[in-house]
């Protein structure tokens, strides 16, 4: 890794499923204290991507209530006004216009504002805190400053949910977790942050990576167009093949595992390609019954994928449809792609119509 740890990758698809299922590849032990860390971002020790066994089943059970299909399907009308907002918005500004800072990125905030619950007056100021949960450079003051603000206002919310719920996911949560054991406000805070990160620059930089997919290849944005039924497998043929969080989060085995020929040893950390491991299914013409990996398999499977899969479908059917002659108006080598991050996506992406 860039600071020097080893780790063992896996990139094949059949392994992958097996290191992602079986419970001796821990999360919680690549997390311990005596185990080096592999990034500069990692959830703590107490978040929900972090937990195994009885502990991770525990709250896996109270956010599973909040994302129903349901729940899911009945964001469709507020994902369509917003896009088409954000839409109506660029259409009205000049040319080229950045698609990363004018749609991908707003969205899936405003979307993951509106199902906390965050009341309107408030989500400025929000969106101006939440980029503190991806600073690789946490230990500047100014970063200290807005994670001290943006726990606060967690806190302040859900007492105030708690005393006047609402439809949202901070009150569904606070109402799960009373009827599965009461959570304290810390660990509700932890929770819906967990969320936010996991739904965020994962969703906005997905959808990123999608047009530059379509656009650097015209006939497929072309075929959308044409035929807009086929945007659900254009959106899964993305994210296997071009995902935004290409590697697993780290795990560390617990007892000695042999895997593919080789022995590896207690606390040694463990990472999955997820692109790679999707790419090899691909190409053993196996994908029958075998999905994608890029949302994880196994008790840490992504709670949150047919959002992220509702968001992605519909604004690349209300993009092309709104912009038929959307294409990018820089080369794909002037391309400026993000620094290192918790998921990789480009800085910006302008386009012309």
């Amino acid at each position: 890794m860039p600071n020097g740890v080893g780790v063992w990758a896996v990139s094949d698809y059949r392994l992958a499923r097996q290191v992602l299922a079986d419970p001796r590849f821990s999360r919680a032990a690549a997390v311990a204290p005596d185990v080096p860390n592999l990034a500069s971002i990692d959830p703590s020790p107490d978040s929900i991507v972090s937990l195994d066994g009885r502990a991770h089943a525990r709250l896996r059970r109270i956010v599973a209530g909040a994302f129903t299909e349901r729940r899911i399907s009945a964001l469709r009308p507020f994902i369509e006004a917003r896009a088409t907002e954000l839409l109506d918005a660029l259409a009205a500004g000049e040319q080229p216009a950045d698609l990363v800072s004018g749609l991908a990125a707003p969205l899936p905030l405003s979307v993951l504002c509106h199902m906390l619950g965050i009341p309107d007056a408030d989500r400025e100021s929000f969106r101006e805190w939440v980029p503190v949960l991806f600073d690789l450079d946490g230990e500047s003051a100014a970063s200290r400053t807005k994670a001290f603000r943006i726990a606060e206002y967690m806190t302040r919310l859900i007492n105030r949910k708690r005393r006047e719920a609402g439809d949202d996911l901070i009150s569904a949560l606070i109402q799960a977790a009373d009827d599965e054991g009461k959570l304290t406000n810390r660990e509700l805070v932890t929770l819906s942050l967990a969320l936010l990160m996991a739904g965020y620059d994962s969703t906005a930089d997905q959808i990123t990576l999608a047009f530059l997919s379509l656009l650097h290849d015209p006939s497929r944005a072309a075929a959308l167009r044409a035929d807009p039924g086929l945007v659900p497998a254009e959106v899964e043929e993305v994210l296997r093949a071009n995902p935004s969080a290409p590697v697993s989060f780290s795990r560390a085995v617990t007892e000695p595992v042999r895997l593919a020929g080789v022995t590896i040893s207690p606390g040694q950390p463990v990472l999955v390609f997820l692109m790679g491991a999707n790419r090899t299914q691909h190409d053993s013409g196996n994908q029958a019954g075998n999905p994608h990996l890029t949302f994880g398999h196994g008790v840490h499977r992504c709670l949150g994928a047919s959002l992220a899969r509702l968001q992605l479908a519909t604004v690349i059917h209300l993009t092309l449809d709104r912009f038929p002659h959307l294409a990018l108006a820089d080369g794909v080598d002037d391309l400026r792609w993000k620094p290192a991050a918790a998921t990789r996506g480009l800085a910006a992406l302008r386009v012309r119509w």
